[in-house]
């Protein structure tokens, strides 16, 4: 058996949500909007009745004569990002995650019974009134294990589960937002990094759906189901085992901030140990699952392929890059503990893995192209505000 190493659970990933007032932006099981940010900060965001009252009979006593409309605002600009800024916060999020969706497609794959992939779709433009056309191309697939190496991988979990008395607050804390571990890294807060945060939850919102898609596709029976010894430290959530949801979020959460303090060049980020500490955070959490006894080892790994390259796509599409990677994780060649260095380097991002036998179960299917019509200004725009707070000079 591997050595235990000290990166360790994802209990719940919660998400963003409870920095100061961005409550809601919930991970596995309460994914919330990102609605009130800010709101509870006004002193008038009362939902009294007695509001309502006040502010009728307040107009009543100073409206005066009805007069025609003295000076129209200018019409907005259509479909213009700049217009972003306008809308409430819980609005912007639906219109991120509209504009990540609907590039995304699902299928079963391959020969064999147990594979699924997801797609991005490339829309072309209407011409002339004409519908557009579409095309799939490959962005990850997941190969469900056999049931031998589930039963194989039980003996992680009677391992792991010797550290429960010392992960258990880490673990039952996790089942909550993940803001207070991820903040401890980066100095995230509603105040000087909002943006930041509703960049975040829109990566772990799209993420969320796709991850739950495969779930439900490859239909992976949880690790208490198969011993009566596993007896979990947790409630098991309700849905299948494979991929973690967790360990996915956590490595989304860690891939897309660390992107973002990259690209921002501010030199007291710069170093490579901030990576580093993003995505030993994202194991331990991931990790902590086995040890609750909710999660195989598999289960971690084909998440954190899920998280990585899902993470990646979503940085390429903000940055209006031309092509991103699509990857493939083999379940049924995968024998042995998770270890996140076996996937991602901080110098080469996600890489080729294989078993002690040489079996290669983590395969690069290749660079897809993008074509430039296709970019996503709303995501742009997104990336663009989030990067200007952790810019070393405030932009004027």
């Amino acid at each position: 058996m591997s050595k235990l190493t000290p990166e360790g659970g994802i209990g719940g990933i919660g998400g963003i949500g409870g920095i100061g007032g961005i409550g809601g932006i919930g991970g596995i099981g309460g994914i919330g909007g990102i609605g009130s940010v800010g709101i509870t900060d006004l002193p008038w965001a009362g939902n009294d009745a007695y509001d309502s009252s006040a502010l009728i009979s307040s107009r009543d006593g100073i409206v005066g004569p009805w007069k025609a409309c003295e000076t129209a605002p200018d019409a907005l600009n259509l479909d213009s990002p700049a217009n972003l800024r306008l809308w409430a916060a819980n609005v912007r999020a639906h219109v991120f995650e509209f504009e990540l969706l609907t590039r995304i497609g699902f299928a079963k794959s391959g020969n064999g019974a147990g594979e699924f992939s997801s797609y991005h779709l490339e829309v072309s433009p209407s011409h002339n009134s004409a519908p557009p056309s579409a095309s799939y191309l490959p962005l990850v697939t997941l190969v469900r294990p056999g049931q031998t190496q589930f039963e194989e991988q039980l003996e992680y979990l009677g391992s792991y589960a010797d550290l429960r008395a010392d992960r258990a607050t880490e673990i039952l804390t996790q089942i909550g937002p993940l803001a207070i571990f991820v903040g401890s890294i980066a100095f995230l807060r509603t105040d000087a990094t909002r943006v930041t945060l509703e960049l975040l939850h829109a990566a772990q919102r799209f993420t969320y759906y796709i991850e739950q898609r495969f779930k439900h596709a490859l239909a992976c029976r949880r690790a208490q189901e198969y011993s009566p010894q596993v007896q979990p430290m947790i409630m098991t959530p309700g849905h299948g085992s494979f991929p973690s949801g967790h360990s996915t979020e956590a490595f989304v959460y860690a891939y897309v901030l660390w992107r973002l303090l990259k690209d921002a060049g501010n030199r007291t980020y710069g170093a490579p140990s901030w990576g580093e500490q993003l995505f030993r955070l994202a194991a331990r959490i991931a990790i902590n699952r086995t040890v609750a006894g909710v999660h195989f080892p598999a289960d971690s790994a084909a998440g954190a392929i899920l998280g990585l390259t899902l993470g990646d796509y979503f940085v390429q599409r903000c940055l209006k890059q031309k092509f991103y990677m699509a990857w493939k994780f083999d379940g049924t060649k995968f024998k042995r503990d998770f270890h996140w260095h076996a996937l991602f380097d901080l110098d080469h991002g996600i890489q080729e893995a294989t078993t002690e036998e040489g079996t290669k179960y983590v395969e690069c299917l290749g660079r897809q192209t993008i074509h430039s019509e296709h970019q996503s200004p709303i995501l742009t725009w997104l990336w663009g505000e989030a990067k200007k707070e952790w810019l070393t000079q405030p932009p004027a």
